[in-house]
């Protein structure tokens, strides 16, 4: 009777385990939305969703517009500041090539990443309106942050009192590639909190798989048989 209760008791923990495993996996598969019909009265906001999803969707998807904006944002921080030390550098090779302040900015900006070029582009209309350089690069740290405070500073710097640009640059593409080393180390730190989801979701389960339930098996073929009735 000992073993025949031991032998259930482990079928029973194994097939509980594999039902488990089932469904984690098959909830975190996508599953394809049905094709509804369209009503005539859906609005620009809910063409292709159905009016009883909508009232579903809705709610949730102002819950996350938060988080989004926030992470849009935080992508956005993360581009400025890697794409500042190529732009600084732009502007150095343009400038010791002998272009004015307001000539280099406007060289370098159809080269920009597309991060950091909707401001330069700023500045550019604004030199277009008749504002002098000064003044036009105040768009610069509007747009981009204080990642562009110190290149907007030297920049008016050097078209109000004639200051030689180009060191100033140098100061600052250096101050600009160690920052953006500092993200990398960061963002290289993080990857292990990243990583630990894929481990917990896939990497236990595999390794159940592979070395428990063997090991359950082998168990289970080691039982004696019930004797048999007469």
């Amino acid at each position: 009777m000992d073993a025949t209760h031991h032998r259930e008791t482990a079928v029973n923990v194994l097939t509980l385990s594999t039902v488990a495993l089932v469904l984690v996996v098959a909830l975190a598969l996508p599953r394809p939305s049905p094709r509804c019909p369209v009503p005539a009265d859906a609005g620009p906001g809910g063409a292709g969703v159905p009016i009883e999803r909508r009232h579903h969707i809705e709610p949730l998807r102002h819950l996350l517009a938060p988080l989004g904006r926030t992470r849009a944002r935080r992508r956005r921080r993360r581009g400025v500041a890697e794409a500042m030390p190529d732009v600084i550098e732009m502007l150095v090779l343009v400038v010791h090539a002998g272009a004015s302040p307001a000539h280099a900015v406007t060289q370098v900006r159809p080269l920009l990443d597309q991060d950091v070029r909707p401001a330069f582009d700023a500045v550019v209309h604004r030199l277009q309106r008749g504002q002098r350089l000064a003044d036009a690069v105040a768009a610069l740290p509007e747009h981009l942050g204080h990642h562009a405070t110190g290149l907007a500073d030297a920049i008016a710097a050097a078209d109000r009192y004639g200051l030689a640009l180009g060191p100033v640059l140098d100061a600052l593409a250096d101050d600009a590639r160690a920052d953006r080393r500092r993200i990398g180390e960061a963002h290289a730190r993080s990857l292990s909190v990243k990583l630990s989801f894929p481990l917990v979701v896939c990497t236990l389960p595999a390794f159940v798989l592979i070395a428990i339930v063997p090991a359950v098996l082998g168990s289970l073929a080691s039982l004696p048989d019930p004797p048999s009735r007469p």
